[in-house]
């Protein structure tokens, strides 16, 4: 398939911003869209999983060797960094993978809306609509996300200038956003280096976990749109321009002189009728076999997502709780970063759902009654389809939405309140 870059939706605002920040961990691989990347990048990419997978490593190494000295609150910080670092690895998996390419490129060269907007008003302006949110979402998520790499690294870096130049603190142990440790390697023995190193692994952290979700839900607006013209087009579907008016009694079991006047297609109509039903098929085809696809290739990614919710979500308020000031300005952003993921995850998905069932509704308004028999039988398998409901699924078991949503908060705040008393 050749990239038509003069009619690109990449050369939207938010989409020059994705590009900015995520070509090079990879979550936006701008070689599929013809662009020429470094042999720095290449190889960045290429080793991103391994790299990694020897953080987290080290930093269950760290927790093996200082089990006894760690605090509970410390444990937890180690716990949280540690499923971060896994969650990053496995995720970083996904932009190397041929399917997330191909993808990517149909969404840009086919599903986006903008490929769409000259076929009518309605296009036009939901076309519009879902790329001025869409722009709106994305510098708000990125603001989000580049909030909570300063904030996580900044706390430290406070700490250790308060304690070693202000107060001078005797017997102060220098600290790190992120703690690991190898045989025969101790960070504080290259404090500066491996400061800016940390500040590095929450950047790839963030954008492969914040960053890839920024793009899926990017997806998921265009997608939704889609439906919205759909419906569109199923509820304002053109009736007859012309009445037909039957004599009862030209029937012979009707001895009346009376007539009925009906609307009923003519023979040109229902071709017309004929191409635009085709034409509704086509479109929920396309959206039905786009998101199976995406379903498909983000499943994995969502449940693993949900089961790190399940496990950190619980933590993070106990550091922000328990912890101090440091504590607070440490986890506070990342906190509201990762929950604010769980739960706009959640509803996406479930708008997208619940749209969907709006669809069998808006065929309703089709006039079947006034079509001819071929036409009837069309319309009455469109309706038989329209009757799934389009939802992505993780691992094609949990339906991604509010419901699942609500069990991991419950589930969240039950360990929470656990946590608590174990703490104290």
């Amino acid at each position: 398939m050749l990239f038509r870059r003069e009619k690109s939706p990449i050369a939207l605002d938010y989409f020059k911003m994705i590009r900015t920040f995520m070509v090079a961990p990879g979550a936006w691989p701008a070689e599929i869209f013809g662009e020429k990347l470094s042999v720095l990048v290449i190889y960045h990419r290429a080793t991103l999983p391994y790299h990694t997978s020897l953080i987290v490593v080290g930093e269950l190494y760290y927790i093996w060797t200082h089990m006894d000295e760690l605090g509970f609150l410390d444990l937890g910080h180690m716990v949280i960094t540690t499923l971060l670092g896994i969650l990053t690895a496995v995720r970083s998996i996904l932009p190397q993978l041929q399917n997330y390419h191909k993808l990517l490129l149909r969404f840009i060269n086919e599903m986006h809306l903008l490929h769409f907007k000259n076929k009518g008003a309605y296009y036009r302006k939901m076309n519009d609509t879902i790329d001025r949110f869409s722009s709106y979402y994305t510098k708000f998520s990125v603001v989000l996300i580049f909030m909570a790499i300063i904030m996580f690294n900044f706390a430290p870096l406070v700490n250790n200038i308060t304690n070693v130049f202000i107060f001078e603190t005797e017997n102060y142990t220098l600290e790190f956003s992120l703690n690991y440790q190898y045989p025969g390697f101790n960070p504080t023995d290259y404090f500066t280096t491996t400061s800016i190193y940390n500040v590095y692994l929450s950047y790839n952290c963030a954008m492969m976990v914040s960053g890839l979700d920024l793009i899926l839900f990017i997806i998921i607006f265009q997608i939704i749109g889609h439906v919205y013209i759909l419906r569109y087009n199923l509820e304002n579907f053109p009736w007859p321009k012309n009445k037909v008016v039957f004599k009862l009694g030209d029937i012979s079991k009707y001895k009346i002189n009376e007539s009925i006047t009906s609307e009923m297609f003519d023979a040109e109509e229902n071709k017309e009728v004929r191409l635009k039903l085709a034409e509704c098929i086509e479109h929920h085809k396309l959206i039905i076999g786009f998101t199976d696809d995406l379903s498909a290739l983000f499943g994995p990614i969502l449940a693993f997502n949900y089961l790190f919710h399940l496990i950190c979500c619980s933590l993070l308020l106990l550091e922000c709780s328990k912890g101090g000031y440091s504590e607070m300005i440490r986890y506070g952003s990342l906190t509201i970063l990762i929950y604010f993921q769980l739960i706009q995850m959640s509803v996406i998905f479930e708008m997208l759902g619940s749209e969907t069932e709006k669809l069998p509704d808006s065929a309703y308004f089709l006039p079947w009654e006034c079509m001819d028999t071929s036409n009837r039988r069309t319309a009455c398998i469109m309706l038989h389809k329209m009757q799934y409901k389009i939802s992505l699924k993780a691992l094609g078991l949990a339906a991604v939405g509010v419901s699942t949503m609500t069990g991991i908060l419950k589930t969240t705040f039950s360990y929470y309140a656990f946590l608590l008393t174990m703490g104290d």
